[in-house]
C-alpha cells in the first residue's frame, strides 16, 4: 500500500509539544537538522517495522534535546507532508514495498530517500525549488483597440479562479508556482479580479514597486511617467522599491496600503501622491470610458493613445503639465481630440508625416 505523508506514525514522530516549546521556538530554522529530522522521518516510513520503529525512537529522542532540534521536526513533518501533492508518477516511487520483495530493494530505495531523495527534494535549495518553480506561466498581450478578458488557472486543480482584463497596449505575464502567483506589468493597463487563497498571495510587479493582495479587485497602469493603482473593493498593499534597487526590501522604503476608494500614483521621479476615486470608475475602459479628473496631460496621453492608431504627441514640457477633466468613449477616439482645444488652450498641427502635434496656444 501506498506510504502516505500523513501517517499516524510520522505524525507521532514529527509532532513536538506546542506548549512546551512555543515561547522558545528559533527564528530561524536550521536546515541541516531540518535533513536530518527528514531522513529520520523517512526511516519511520519506509523501513522493515523493526527498524521504523527505532526510527522513530530516534527521531523522539534527537528531537528532545533542543528547540532547535524540536522545530526543525516541525518544518520537516510539514516538507514531508507536501510530498502529498507531488506529481502521481514522482510520488510512486514513495510507494511502500510489496509483500514478498526482497530486503535489499527495500533498502535502496531507502537509500534513495533518506539521501539524495528526500533531503534533496525538500533540502534547503530543494525546498525552494519545488515550491517556487512556475507550474503555469502565460504572456497576454492586447494588441486590439478593445479591452480583452483572460481566465487565471489558480484555483484548485487548476480550475480558473481569478480574472484579468487588460487595455489596450497592455503586456503582461502572469506565472504560478505553489508559492506564490505573479503578474509582471511592463507597460500598459490591466484590471485584477483576485481569488483569495492566503497561501498563494497575488503580486503584480511594476517598475515602481510590488502590489501584494490576498483577494479583491483593483486597477494598475504602468505608463510613461507614472505607475498607478486603484482600488475597487478590498485591501492591497504597494512595496516600492528603493531608487535603483529592485526587490530588495532590506533598503526599500515603508509599504503603503490602499482599501476601496483609494489611489495612489507613482511617478518615475519617486515622488508619490495618494488620492480617492468613485469605486465604480476603476477601469472605467472596461465598459468603454476614460475618465479624467484633473489630470496632467502628460500622464493622460498614454492612456489616450493606446485607443488611437495615429498617436497624439506633445509639443513640449509645458503642454504636458496643462490638466485635463472629462469623460470621453474609448469607441470614438476622434471625439476627444475634437473636444481638446475647446477644454483646453491648446492648437493641433498635423505633420507631414501624419503625427498629429499638440501645443499651447499663444494667443
Amino acid at each position: 500500500m501506498p506510504i502516505s505523508p500523513s501517517t499516524s506514525s510520522l505524525a507521532n514522530a514529527a509532532r513536538v509539544s506546542v506548549n512546551s516549546h512555543q515561547a522558545i521556538m528559533p527564528d530561524r530554522i536550521d536546515e541541516q537538522r531540518v535533513e536530518k529530522a527528514l531522513t529520520l522521518i523517512a526511516r519511520a516510513a519506509i523501513d522493515v517495522p523493526e527498524a521504523s520503529a527505532k526510527a522513530e525512537e530516534a527521531l523522539s529522542r534527537w528531537r528532545a534535546r533542543s528547540p532547535e532540534n524540536a522545530a526543525a521536526c516541525i518544518e520537516a513533518h510539514h516538507r514531508w507532508q507536501m510530498l502529498a501533492q507531488l506529481a502521481p508518477e514522482l510520488r510512486e516511487q514513495f510507494d511502500a514495498p510489496a509483500a514478498g520483495r526482497h530486503h535489499p530493494q527495500r533498502r535502496q530505495l531507502l537509500a534513495c530517500l533518506a539521501g539524495a531523495g528526500i533531503t534533496g527534494l525538500l533540502g534547503s535549495s530543494g525546498w525552494w525549488a519545488y515550491r517556487h518553480t512556475p507550474q503555469f506561466v502565460s504572456v497576454l498581450d492586447n494588441t486590439s483597440l478593445l479591452p480583452e478578458s483572460f481566465a487565471i488557472p489558480d484555483g484548485p486543480d487548476g480550475q480558473a479562479a481569478s480574472r484579468i482584463v487588460l487595455a489596450p497596449s497592455t503586456r503582461l505575464q502572469v506565472s504560478l508556482s505553489r508559492a506564490e502567483r505573479t503578474a509582471t506589468l511592463d507597460q500598459g493597463e490591466a484590471y485584477f479580479a483576485i481569488a483569495q487563497d492566503r497561501a498563494r498571495p497575488f503580486r503584480v510587479r511594476t517598475q515602481a514597486g510590488d502590489i501584494e493582495v490576498l483577494g479583491t479587485a483593483f486597477s494598475v497602469s504602468v505608463r510613461t511617467h507614472a505607475v498607478a493603482i486603484e482600488v475597487e473593493h478590498g485591501h492591497v498593499r504597494f512595496a516600492p522599491y528603493a531608487a535603483g534597487i529592485r526587490r530588495l526590501p532590506l533598503f526599500a522604503p515603508p509599504a503603503i496600503d490602499l482599501y476601496q476608494g483609494q489611489a495612489l500614483t507613482i511617478r518615475t521621479t519617486g515622488v508619490a501622491q495618494s488620492s480617492q476615486v468613485n469605486p465604480e470608475q476603476v477601469a472605467a475602459w472596461r465598459d468603454g470610458w476614460l475618465i479624467f479628473d484633473n489630470a496632467r496631460l502628460d500622464d493622460a496621453l498614454p492612456t489616450i493613445n493606446a485607443y488611437r492608431r495615429t498617436p497624439l504627441i506633445l509639443q513640449d514640457q509645458r503642454t504636458g503639465q496643462l490638466r485635463l477633466t472629462g469623460r470621453f468613449r474609448t469607441d470614438d477616439p476622434d471625439s476627444l481630440l475634437r473636444a481638446l482645444p475647446v477644454i483646453l488652450p491648446l492648437n493641433i498641427v498635423t505633420h507631414p508625416d501624419g503625427s498629429l502635434r499638440l501645443a499651447v496656444r499663444t494667443s
